[in-house]
């Protein structure tokens, strides 16, 4: 019996021991798997953490390189260039890890990095897609690199690299690592699911267990249920410490979207703790109002079902001082692992405020800049507009000379300057010159150059080392040395052929004798315009004779300057070349179009580093010399109380030649003159006509030299001249002659208030009036924008003296005939003056001036100029003196038989 109890009792002990030994190996199994999990949770939350914070340092280095272009722009002493290298490089490990699929385990007190696997849709964001993250971060890091080297003053936001940088590769980089952490949150969520589901299958085992070891092994596996207990708790704690520590914003809701979970991170940035917040409403303690339709409409589909996975959503989040955060959520759910029905909406959110708040500097800069650029932009267009204005035309027609000119600015306002004008209607004036430098100080240069010409034009100085001497008396005056310029200056007495060539250091022009096969150099030395006031012109004038037939051509280095792509200039012996290889060619305009093909095809571009001017003039013909006269024997003076009395016939000459002499008001006589064809009335007794002279206006004619304007003013008065080459202009150059005369400080308001709006109807007139074919039908519709083309001449000038205001305005169209402006002016005065009636202007012109004068070669050229009393009054009552000049075939004709 005692034997059969022994052998029972070892039974028991055996079963014991291989119970106990069962489930001490289940209980070790279960420990080892579920430690192994939680690891690999630890590792999971690093990889979460890294791959959050990657697009939070390609934030802050955008954040840094902005600041440094903001620190450069406004001279400021910063320098981040050492925060952005550390950036890049833990840019630049994270993203190393992350690519690699490295995993992190713990090993004692330390996270250890392990080779690893990347999954298949980590591995197509990384190197399959169209465009993998691998390489967009590698061009990131490149380029940041790149830019970071770059001096902050030298960093300007319109550079290239760094707008490709900010708007093309940063939002492609930053949406495809939000998609990976969007998929490493996934995965641990995951694993997070999976560890529950190993707990509940362990702890069935356990039970399994326990069922089997029966009544007498019931207290040892309690006490083992209560280790695992122990250690469970422990590990959800571990837990729920990797979430608390997780730098975002984890918050997670029950199924009425009331808070259960609130990690340490969203308390911090929040202030809210969460004690307080558990059972509260998500939306509507966090959302305004009016954002929360889009995140309530994620929850709602999410936890019932129907949607597996959502974008990032982005809103502000309110915080507990009423101030809001600005938030990327990234929302996912937690299922039930027996019934995989989901029990929380997990909400992970990234606090991007400050990102917004740098963006929001980024855009407030660029506007700042935009809007400087933009008004820079607007001065040098003006400038560069008022420069063309002050250049002649490129087509030359002088007295005994012929040709072309042409300029190429390398940018909106050039350096470089051309010029020609008569004098006496026999000498011709040819200028090239060039500003050390280009743009819109040279500009400045260019127009004190032009400003310098006025005087000299119309004291009818002719000698080039005298034009010299004054410019450089000039040049002195307003670039006190700071800018130079050269200048070639030829004079031609088309009397004679002689030509004087005085130089300031300028290129040397080149002669073509006539029959010759070889162009050749014109010498003259001097040291350039504002380097020195002993510099004498005069000391080396070249002088020679010009034969009808030869040619000069002028230029500016910039010509031979030019570089092709590998550096060689354009050069003498090429430009020589050029020039013997077409001694043939007669045509200027030809021979400047094979320079610059040249040009051209040498430097491979049309955009060149200066400016490029050239001027090609050939002696045309000798101008005859005749005796000067003041006799105005030739005029038909017609009395006003000879042709009140009744008709009579007026002799069939050139009307030109025909004055009315009016003792009164005459405009009821304007249906009358329309009739007769009588276009010039001069008042007798007018005080403005006697100051003007009787017999200068009585001869206007005869056609001067001069323009009508220059003609017309007596003594030295102060000149400005404008040249348009767009419709456009008009409002710049409008604004610019008002400035100008305002600051003149004698000229009346009620004489300027008349000049300007006679001003603005004169030109309309030229750009849209004037213009018409054979058939009398308008090119343009008035209002039209549009660019003047190369043989269209808009002109204004504007004189002032102590006594005088004139305005006058060239056209060469040559389309108004005098029965139209009479009949014009005889409508206005019957059926008063309407808007938008055709005429008015002219009408207006006439009242609002002390006097008017057009003079019109059919075909060919207006010119209409209007002269103002200074020491007068406007009066629209008072019937000023008025000539229309019209040179017809007709008057041609009797000019002459006259002569014969």
């Amino acid at each position: 019996m005692q034997d059969l109890f022994r052998r029972l009792v070892g039974r028991m002990l055996e079963q014991y021991a291989t119970v106990l030994f069962v489930l001490a190996g289940v209980a070790t199994i279960t420990y080892f798997v579920l430690i192994t999990d939680l690891r690999s949770q630890e590792g999971n939350a690093l990889l979460v953490k890294m791959s959050t914070e990657q697009g939070k340092v390609v934030q802050d280095i955008n954040v840094m390189l902005s600041q440094k272009v903001f620190a450069g722009l406004n001279g400021m002493d910063r320098k981040p260039d050492g925060k952005i290298l550390v950036s890049l490089n833990e840019l630049e490990q994270m993203h190393m890890s992350l690519r690699d699929g490295d995993r992190y385990i713990r090993e004692g007190d330390r996270l250890m990095r392990v080779s690893g696997n990347l999954p298949a849709d980590l591995k197509f964001i990384y190197f399959n897609k169209s465009k993998p993250l691998d390489h967009l971060v590698r061009d990131y890091l490149a380029l940041a690199r790149k830019i970071q080297r770059i001096p902050a003053k030298e960093l300007l936001p319109s550079n290239p690299d760094l707008q490709k940088l900010l708007f093309t590769l940063s939002p492609l980089l930053l949406e495809d690592m939000n998609k990976v952490s969007s998929i490493y949150q996934r995965q641990t969520e995951f694993m997070l699911g999976s560890t529950a589901n190993k707990q509940h299958l362990m702890f069935a085992i356990l039970l399994a267990s326990l069922a089997l070891v029966g009544v007498l092994l019931l207290q040892p596996m309690v006490q083992r249920l209560k280790e695992s207990a122990l250690k469970m708790r422990q590990e959800k704690a571990f837990a729920d410490n990797v979430i608390h520590t997780t730098q975002a914003l984890i918050i997670g809701l029950d199924a009425d979207g009331k808070i259960v979970l609130f990690n340490h991170h969203a308390e911090e940035n929040t202030g809210w703790p969460e004690t307080e917040l558990k059972g509260k409403d998500f939306f509507d303690q966090f959302i305004p109002t009016e954002e929360q339709a889009e995140l309530r409409a994620l929850f709602s589909g999410m936890m019932a079902g129907t949607v597996e996975f959502a974008e990032a959503t982005e809103t502000r989040m309110r915080i507990s001082t009423g101030d809001y955060l600005h938030v990327v959520w990234n929302p996912t759910v937690i299922k039930n692992s027996a019934s995989g029905m989901p029990m929380m909406f997990l909400n992970t959110g990234i606090d991007i405020t400050e990102r917004k708040e740098a963006e929001k500097k980024v855009q407030k800069a660029h506007a700042e800049l935009a809007q400087l650029s933009a008004r820079l932009q607007g001065e040098v267009n003006l400038a560069a507009t008022l420069q063309r204005s002050i250049l002649p035309q490129p087509t030359i027609e002088l007295p005994g000379l012929q040709g072309v000119a042409n300029m190429l600015t390398s940018s909106e306002v050039g350096g470089d300057y051309y010029d020609y004008y008569k004098v006496s209607g026999h000498h011709s004036i040819l200028m090239v010159g060039d500003v050390s430098g280009h743009g819109v100080a040279a500009g400045t240069m260019v127009g004190a150059a032009k400003a310098g010409i006025y005087p000299l034009i119309h004291e009818g100085v002719t000698s080039p080392s005298e034009i010299l001497n004054s410019l450089n008396d000039t040049m002195r005056a307003t670039a006190q040395q700071s800018l130079l310029m050269t200048m070639a200056c030829l004079s031609l007495d088309a009397h004679t052929g002689k030509l004087a060539f005085a130089n300031a250091g300028h290129v040397l022009p080149y002669l073509l004798k006539r029959g010759a096969q070889s162009w050749q150099m014109l010498e003259a030395s001097g040291l350039p315009l504002g380097k020195s006031a002993d510099s004498d012109y005069q000391e080396s004038v070249l002088e020679l004779t010009l034969e009808v037939g030869d040619r000069l051509f002028l230029y500016t280095d910039g010509l031979v300057e030019e570089e092709s792509p590998s550096g060689e200039p354009f050069g003498y012996d090429r430009l020589e070349a050029i020039l013997n290889a077409n001694t043939d060619v007669e045509d200027a305009e030809q021979l400047r179009n094979r320079i610059l093909d040249a040009l051209r095809r040498h430097c491979r571009s049309m955009l060149y580093s200066d400016d490029v001017t050239m001027m090609i003039v050939t002696h045309s013909d000798r101008v005859a010399q005749t005796a000067a006269s003041n006799e105005v024997s030739d005029i038909i003076r017609i009395s006003e109380n000879f042709y009140r009395q009744g008709d009579h016939p007026i002799p069939r000459i050139a009307k030109e030649y025909v004055v009315f002499l009016a003792e009164q008001d005459y405009s009821d006589l304007l249906p009358r003159f329309s009739q007769d064809g009588i276009c010039r009335i001069l008042p007798r007794h007018d005080d403005f006509c006697k100051k003007l002279g009787w017999n200068h206006l009585l001869n206007q004619h005869n056609e001067s030299p001069d323009d009508d304007l220059y003609a017309l003013m007596p003594g030295r008065a102060q000149y400005r001249h404008f040249q348009l080459t767009h419709t456009d202009d008009k409002s710049f150059i409008v604004e610019e002659i008002h400035a100008w005369l305002k600051d003149q400080g004698h000229i009346p308001k009620d004489q300027l208030d008349a000049l300007m709006m006679v001003l603005d109807e004169m030109t309309e007139n030229s750009l849209y009036a004037a213009p018409r074919d054979g058939k009398g039908v308008a090119y343009y519709v008035k209002g039209e924008s549009r660019e003047l083309s190369s043989h269209e001449e808009v002109r204004i000038d504007i004189a002032v003296s102590e006594d005088i205001l004139g305005l006058m305005i060239t056209d060469n169209w040559g389309t108004l005939t005098p029965g139209v402006f009479l009949k014009n002016l005889a409508h206005a005065m019957s059926e008063g003056v309407e808007a938008g009636v055709g005429g008015v202007g002219l009408y207006m012109m006439w009242r609002m001036s002390d006097y008017l004068q057009i003079r019109v070669h059919p075909q060919k050229r207006t010119q209409v100029t209007t002269l103002w009393d200074l020491h007068g009054s406007v009066d629209m009552g008072v019937e000023s003196g008025l000539q229309f000049l019209y040179h017809s075939e007709y008057e041609s004709a009797y000019q002459m038989r006259a002569s014969i």
